[in-house]
């Protein structure tokens, strides 16, 4: 877990330096406190309301309603495996 929070903290920090913002500046426009943002971007941690924050400030928030997607329901017989997956026609059929 924490080598993700570490890279998350990378790319928040390399992102900030694009935009040519100080710590100052994304803490003001994200509503926190320099050196909660300092400490993520040394350590990895920090809430996830003060990550959602950022995010909001880089107008990244997008990647937060993508995090966990619905997934469809798994099924539990192969009977409903194939009903999901229908086989393929391999003819036609004769119209009378």
């Amino acid at each position: 877990m924490g080598s993700i929070s570490k890279r998350m903290a990378e790319r928040v920090k390399d992102r900030r330096l694009q935009m040519g913002w100080s710590r100052t500046t994304l803490a003001a426009r994200a509503g926190v406190s320099p050196w909660t943002l300092k400490r993520f971007e040394i350590t990895g941690q920090i809430a996830l309301g003060t990550l959602i924050r950022i995010a909001m400030a880089f107008d990244e928030i997008e990647g937060f309603a993508n995090l966990f997607p619905e997934r469809r329901p798994v099924p539990a017989t192969m009977a409903e495996l194939e009903k999901m997956h229908p086989p393929a026609r391999k003819r036609g059929r004769t119209v009378r």
